[in-house]
């Protein structure tokens, strides 16, 4: 399974954009894209946009940019939503390790804790997807919360990532103190070093608002 990813940096006038958002996602839920929206939160530049649809295959995601390309009202919107674009990052599609996004939507409110890194130049990239495998199934087993695992297939390649749903905050803070408090878990962590570029660990927050 595939997830893909586009960031957009916004001027953050989310009063004004926020009826695109959703003018968007109604485009493409007429057209069977299952597309959600996501507002960065902790470690994201204030209004940031991320825009995922998860794809069983490329050939599903052309087919879906085919559609797209032949509706007016997809360029109309994205032609309003530029007004308001300060900056759009390379799309990015993933492969999934562990996990995927099938099944029901996430309902809006949805916060996703994402975190990645970049490998470091030459070291085993199998060994790197066996240990975010491994780290993701004793994080799920002390927090009670699944962890999906992908890495990049499209875009800049070599990076690895993982990322959970929660419902809310409180949700999201039980689920660190279990993990903080875990000396297992931090020293699955500490055994992924090894594979992570310096300075490219990062840690981030979304929510979902279509």
């Amino acid at each position: 399974m595939l997830l893909s990813n586009r960031t957009v940096l916004t001027n953050a006038d989310l009063p004004k954009i926020m009826p695109i958002v959703q003018e968007i996602s109604s485009i493409c839920k007429a057209n069977d894209i299952p597309l959600h929206v996501w507002v960065g939160g902790n470690g994201y530049v204030a209004g940031t946009l991320i825009f995922t649809v998860g794809y069983e295959s490329l050939t599903e995601r052309f087919n879906s940019n085919a559609k797209l390309i032949a509706s007016k009202e997809w360029w109309e919107a994205n032609r309003k939503l530029r007004e308001y674009t300060i900056s759009i990052e390379p799309d990015t599609i993933y492969s999934f390790v562990r996990g995927g996004v099938s099944g029901p939507p996430s309902p809006m409110g949805t916060i996703v804790q994402a975190a990645s890194f970049q490998m470091v130049q030459g070291a085993d990239w199998l060994g790197a997807l066996k240990w975010a495998d491994e780290y993701a199934e004793v994080s799920s087993k002390i927090s009670g919360v699944d962890v999906n695992v992908v890495h990049t297939s499209v875009g800049v390649l070599g990076a690895i990532g993982m990322f959970s749903g929660y419902a809310n905050g409180e949700d999201l803070d039980a689920a660190r103190t279990k993990g903080n408090a875990s000396t297992e878990l931090m020293a699955k962590f500490l055994e992924g070093g090894k594979f992570a570029m310096a300075g490219t660990v990062v840690q981030r927050h979304m929510i979902k608002i279509a």
